[in-house]
């Protein structure tokens, strides 16, 4: 609804029905966004309020900002914001997630030759919310929602924020590791995440580029990860490890569809993908048939499915509803 919309739509209404309709309309409002945007100011002392001039952001003290991520990043992966210690003040602790909207916002406005940096510090935050999505360092187990944001949101904007600069081999492992990696949050699948960084993808040379990128987190992952300095993950049953490193096999697949060469797609996600059970392997791959519109994925659905099944693999009972329904289709 516009503006204009809006001033009519009010105007068939009291005074009492007005205010009425301001107190429901404020219990729909988060509290943190009550506070970030001053709504309860606002309502006390409306005139004083609706009057005040316009804050003139101050320009980024990049260096300053810098050291101040810094020891945020490195009190979080010690628990300072979780639990009483003297380093974090009871009362800083709880409005963490204030600190981390400013960081995001002072980030995205750095522009020129600390773009790149900004860009790293920005993939840190997000890395450190996604390493919260698994492990309390917030008193909160949606990280990602405390500070305003879906998951593969903030993605997005940090995958532009390092591509700032360029698609540059660099950049794009960048992007390619820190996606891969990701924790997800409880509404979120890594396949979301994964699809966020191949929307950013346009051209075959950058995809080209990323599918390389695949290849390198998988033979890559154990060092990259014994690199990290903050945020290390507890996997001693090697869960994650099978995870992510399916991960990579599945945006394999993903970018080599968008590249419509379906056959070295699927013939890499079944050589690589790490899932245990075959079926279990053949339902995933032929989710993935879905998500395109080549008149190619029809046939190849069908074909995937008897492969599958002269091979010994019984599908589920969904997939064989499936195949009867596109055979008697086609």
């Amino acid at each position: 609804m516009k503006i204009d919309e809006l001033r009519a739509a009010l105007g068939k209404y009291d005074a009492d029905a007005l205010k009425q309709i301001v107190v429901e309309l404020y219990k729909t409002i988060p509290k943190s966004q009550k506070e970030n945007n001053g709504i309860d100011d606002f309502l006390l002392d409306f005139t004083k309020e609706k009057n005040k001039p316009a804050k003139k952001e101050a320009p980024v003290d990049f260096e300053e900002l810098k050291v101040e991520i810094g020891q945020f990043l490195e009190y979080a992966d010690l628990q300072y914001y979780l639990a009483p210690n003297k380093y974090v003040k009871k009362e800083k602790r709880s409005k963490w997630r204030f600190e981390v909207k400013r960081f995001i916002k002072s980030l995205t406005s750095v522009v020129g030759d600390n773009s790149d940096e900004a860009g790293r510090l920005l993939a840190d935050i997000y890395a450190m919310l996604s390493y919260a999505c698994h492990y309390s360092i917030f008193s909160t187990d949606s990280p990602f929602s405390a500070v305003g944001y879906e998951q593969s949101e903030l993605l997005s904007l940090v995958l532009k924020k390092i591509f700032y600069g360029g698609y540059s081999p660099g950049a794009i492992k960048t992007a390619v590791f820190l996606t891969l990696d990701s924790n997800a949050s409880w509404n979120t699948l890594n396949r979301n995440l994964s699809s966020t960084l191949l929307d950013i993808l346009k051209t075959t040379d950058i995809k080209e580029e990323a599918l390389k990128q695949c290849v390198a987190y998988r033979d890559e992952y154990d060092s990259y990860n014994s690199a990290k300095k903050l945020f290390k993950e507890l996997d001693s049953s090697g869960y994650r490890r099978k995870e992510h490193r399916n991960d990579a096999a599945e945006l394999y697949l993903m970018i080599k569809f968008s590249l419509c060469e379906y056959d070295e797609g699927i013939g890499y996600y079944w050589k690589h993908a790490e899932t245990q059970k075959p079926e279990i392997k053949l339902y995933c791959l032929l989710c993935y048939f879905l998500s395109g519109d080549d008149a190619r994925l029809e046939s190849l659905w069908i074909s995937e499915y008897e492969k599958a099944v002269a091979k010994g693999i019984i599908p589920r009972e969904s997939l064989q509803n499936e195949y009867a329904q596109r055979i008697k289709k086609n």
